[in-house]
């Protein structure tokens, strides 16, 4: 009896250490760049478009993109002395790169990569365009200047 019980304890013993060691295998991140829930946290905020393919832009080819943090966003442009909003919904994903996808309400739809430089000041967007890559960079600002305070949400 009591042999049969060491027996047990031994299988037990290597069973409990097999399953420590099996679970110390498993990667659990917090890295924001493997979203489990769809939604990049890094990306939430307002981004205002500083340069495409490294040449900077102004006046009205700039354009701001926020991003609320759960799936939506709003896509703000100008044209003449007008700003317009345009309401999207995204989802991330990574595939061996980070990928965004953005469907505006308008019914036109964007797949890009995206990434970010070291302190996530910048955010870079790219696709392919008739074949010629195309490189949107933004800035973030949380505040920008043409933001009436009806377009600008509570924290």
């Amino acid at each position: 009896m009591r042999r049969n019980l060491l027996h047990h304890l031994q299988i037990l013993t290597v069973a409990i250490i097999s399953m420590l060691s099996l679970s110390s295998c498993i990667i659990v991140s917090d890295d924001p760049h493997y979203p489990d829930t769809g939604y990049d946290r890094d990306l939430t905020g307002m981004w205002e478009l500083s340069h495409i393919n490294g040449y900077r832009v102004s006046g009205y080819e700039v354009n701001w993109l926020d991003f609320y943090g759960d799936g939506w966003g709003m896509y703000y442009y100008k044209s003449g002395h007008s700003t317009y909003e345009l309401p999207f919904e995204y989802y991330c994903e990574y595939n061996f790169d980070n990928w965004l996808y953005i469907n505006y309400s308008d019914g036109t739809y964007a797949e890009m990569k995206y990434w970010f430089n070291h302190n996530y000041t910048q955010l870079y967007l790219e696709w392919y365009d008739r074949g010629e890559r195309v490189t949107y960079t933004y800035q973030y600002c949380n505040d920008p200047y043409w933001a009436p305070s009806a377009l600008k949400l509570a924290d």
